[in-house]
Formats: structure tokens, C-alpha cells, sequence
């Protein structure tokens, strides 16, 4: 009963926090929509770029996560806490000067923007770099609050936080007419809050006191992080490009299929993502606690794929009015939808794997199994152009991944971790 509560106990405010994180980007988003269609697509590309960078340089702080949840003493966990924090800082500021620096190579040149749109992106991007740095610290601490089990202070500081960005969005965007520039003021300002948030609570506990910062640690989070920030690059930046190239092979029509079921599916995987990062937290607690993960997960993933399924029409129109692309979603929603369950084992698995010290091996067998897999996707494509292809090619990775990870984690467990 303790290991499942204490599992509980971490994944359900993480999950709520999840879903709401992902409420305020659709309503930011639609702020956005409603400006103009130019301002729209800039905001998607440069806060896109920018949150990509961000989700790469945050394995910083899953690292410190990880080095936490193994520690014996409260003393060796502030210690890597403040190596953290100077870490994320300079990270931070070195994102900024790059941000300045590369900034005019990297959205005209790559992107292809010009004109207003690139002058108003480059201004937009000049202050949403900061974030980096802001969100890496947020990072932390929420990693501290879950080595604490106080999951509870992310879900109160994350809402608070969001409800303020749209509140903040709409003032400067519209109010102050400010448009895509009132828009980073507006999401910068918020994460500022949400750090304030934390500071408040931390201040509270006594753990802003100032410290010794260990220099060393810092090294053996940079160091540590650095497999799972190729991990990250590898899955998010790389193979979500040649998977978009390929797709756009078919067809722009199925392009648009495949956006629209992934943020359906993206809804039904936050509980995949809080038991992920319940389990990479508790496994040196309690072995075994990824077993339970992967069942409440894909409990959940189900669950709520069936009442997406009973709610189909709702859902679809929420999301688009074209009727054309409505009825191309149709053919593949399902079909999708029950691939998509392999997705969950995997997640779960690797973190688990990563919080063992297996980041290597992880990124290796990841690395082979993509290639090899995006490889057949490609040849598949050329003789019959459907997404089934896609998806049934994603669905046997992610198969194979979850097999391999398996079998590797229940050889470290023979070994002695139970």
C-alpha cells in the first residue's frame, strides 16, 4: 500500500499540472490565432525553437532529480540543489548572449523569415530567451519538490503561474497593443512569478540560506546530463523532423492528420509522463515502482482514448471546423490511438533506466532502433503512401524499445536492486 500511495502521491499533481500546462498553451495559442495569422506562425517557430532548446538543456535538472532520489542526507541534497541553481543560471545567461548572437543567422537563414515578421521575431525572441534560464530554475525546483514528495507546491505554483500568463497575455497583447511582443513580456513575467512562488515556499522551509556551492557537483550534473541531453535531442528535435519530412511526402493533407491525432494524443499520455517521472523518482525507494507506473499509465492512456472515442465530435471540432480534415482523421483516430499505447511502457521504462545510470545504453539502443525503424518507414512509404505506414512503423519501435528496456531492467533487478 505505501509504495502505491507514495507513487500516487507524487503523480497526481504532476499530472494535473500537465494537463493544465497544456490548457494554457492551447488558450495562449488562441490569443495568438485571433492577432493575425503572421504573428501566430512566428510565435509557433521561435517559441518552438526556444522550448525545444530549453526541454534539451533542462535534462540538467532531471540529472540533479536523479542524484537527489539517491541520497541518504538532506545536507547531500541542498548541496547539489545550489550546484543546480549556479548551473541553470549560467546556462541561462550564456542563452541569452547566443539568443543575440545567432538569433538573425537562425530564423532568417534556417526559417526563412524576413521582413516585419523577422524584425518582430527577433524582438520576441531577444526576451523569450530568458526563459531558458527561468524555466531550468523552475526545473530545479520542482525536481527538489519531488525528491520531497511535495509534488502538490509544483501543481499550486504551475496554476497560479499559468492562470497569469493569459491574464498577463491578454493585457499586453490587446490591452496594451502590444501584440507578439506583449505576448513574451506576458510568459516571461508569469515564470517570474512562479519563481517567486518557489522562493516564498523555500524561504518558508529555510533553505535559502546561503550556501557553499560545491563546484564539483556541478560538473557531475553537467557531465551526467549530457547522454540524456542527446537522448532528448535525438527524440524531440531529430526524429520528429525526418518523421515530419516523411509525412509530407504523402501529402499536405496527411501532414495535418497526423498533427491533429498527436495533439490528441498528447492529452492522453500526460498520465504516461507524471508516472515516468514518479517512477525515475522512487525506483532507489522502491524497485518495483515502475511495474505500477506502467499499469496506471496505460490504465489511463486507455481510459481516456475511449472517451476521446465516445467523444469524437466534440474533440475533433475543438480542435478544427474543416470538415475535409475531419473525415481524414477519422480512418487513422483509432487505429492511432491503440498504437499509441506502446508509447507508454517505453517512457517509463527509459526514465527508470536513466535513473539507474544506464543513460548510455539508453540512448545507444534508442539510436539504433530509430534509424533502423525511421530507415523501414522510409522504404514502406515508397511503395504504399499511408500513414498506416507511419504508424504501424512507430508502433513496432516503440514495441521493440519497450521489450529491450524490459528485459535489460529485469537483469539489473536480478542483480540486486531488489
Amino acid at each position: 500500500m505505501f509504495k502505491k500511495n507514495k507513487l500516487d502521491q507524487l503523480a497526481f499533481p504532476l499530472m494535473l499540472s500537465n494537463v493544465l500546462g497544456l490548457v494554457i498553451g492551447l488558450c495562449d495559442q488562441a490569443i495568438m490565432g485571433h492577432l493575425s495569422m503572421e504573428c501566430f506562425a512566428a510565435v509557433a517557430i521561435v517559441s518552438g525553437f526556444i522550448n525545444s532548446v530549453t526541454g534539451i538543456l533542462g535534462m540538467t535538472a532531471t540529472r540533479f532529480n536523479i542524484l537527489g532520489s539517491k541520497e541518504t542526507t538532506s545536507v547531500k541534497v541542498m548541496d547539489d540543489m545550489w550546484a543546480q541553481v549556479v548551473l541553470s543560471v549560467g546556462i541561462g545567461l550564456l542563452s541569452i548572449l547566443g539568443m543575440v548572437g545567432c538569433g538573425p543567422f537562425i530564423f532568417q537563414h534556417i526559417y526563412q523569415l524576413n521582413g516585419a515578421v523577422l524584425s518582430d521575431s527577433l524582438n520576441y525572441a531577444m526576451i523569450f530567451s530568458s526563459s531558458i534560464g527561468l524555466n531550468l530554475l523552475l526545473f530545479t525546483c520542482s525536481s527538489y519538490l519531488k525528491i520531497v514528495n511535495q509534488t502538490m507546491y509544483v501543481l499550486i505554483g504551475n496554476t497560479v503561474a499559468a492562470m497569469t500568463n493569459v491574464l498577463l497575455d491578454l493585457v499586453f497583447v490587446y490591452g496594451c497593443s502590444l501584440g507578439m511582443i506583449g505576448n513574451a513580456i506576458g510568459s516571461v513575467l508569469a515564470l517570474i512569478l512562479n519563481l517567486i512562488i518557489y522562493g516564498y515556499l523555500f524561504q518558508r522551509k529555510g533553505l535559502l540560506t546561503v550556501r557553499k556551492v560545491k563546484w564539483e557537483r556541478i560538473g557531475v550534473i553537467l557531465w551526467g546530463s549530457i547522454p540524456m541531453m542527446i537522448q532528448e535531442f535525438l527524440e524531440s528535435t531529430v526524429f520528429v523532423v525526418v518523421i515530419g519530412a516523411l509525412i509530407s511526402r504523402i501529402g499536405l493533407q496527411e501532414m495535418a492528420v497526423y498533427q491533429l491525432i498527436n495533439q490528441l494524443q498528447i492529452i492522453a499520455w500526460m498520465p504516461m509522463y507524471a508516472y515516468a517521472q514518479a517512477a525515475l523518482t522512487l525506483v532507489h525507494q522502491s524497485p518495483s515502482s515502475y511495474r505500477l507506473a506502467i499499469i496506471r499509465s496505460m490504465g489511463m492512456y486507455l481510459m481516456i482514448s475511449v472517451m476521446m472515442i465516445v467523444c469524437w465530435k466534440p474533440c475533433i471540432h475543438f480542435l478544427t471546423n474543416q470538415e475535409e480534415l475531419i473525415l481524414a482523421t477519422e480512418t487513422y483516430f483509432i487505429g492511432a490511438l491503440s498504437l499509441g499505447v506502446f508509447y507508454n511502457g517505453v517512457t517509463v521504462y527509459q526514465q527508470t533506466l536513466q535513473s539507474l545510470g544506464k543513460q548510455r545504453w539508453v540512448l545507444c539502443i534508442s539510436f539504433l532502433f530509430y534509424a533502423i525503424g525511421g530507415g523501414l518507414i522510409s522504404l514502406g512509404l515508397q511503395g504504399w503512401d499511408s500513414l498506416w505506414v507511419v504508424y504501424l512503423g512507430l508502433a513496432g519501435i516503440y514495441a521493440l524499445l519497450a521489450v529491450m528496456m524490459s528485459v535489460k531492467l529485469k537483469v539489473l533487478m536480478r542483480g540486486g536492486l531488489e
